[in-house]
């Protein structure tokens, strides 16, 4: 445990310490985990299909737009 913080509320702790609020810490894991996916960098080959369906309407930009 930190030393000096413990009788800070949580938001100003996290402050003081330069950290994420949980809530902020899983939604930005869950964003690498979903570029992870359509990217094929996991290790275990998930199948980013399984998850997404992809824009097929082949407008202008890249391939990988999800619906």
């Amino acid at each position: 445990m930190v030393k000096d913080v413990e009788h800070l509320n949580y938001s100003v702790r996290l402050e003081q310490l330069g950290l994420m609020c949980l809530h902020t810490r899983r939604i930005r894991s869950n964003l690498i985990d979903t570029y992870k996916i359509i990217n094929g960098i996991l290790h275990n080959n998930v199948k980013a299909e399984l998850f997404f369906d992809y824009d097929q309407s082949g407008g202008r930009g890249h391939s990988k737009k999800i619906i």
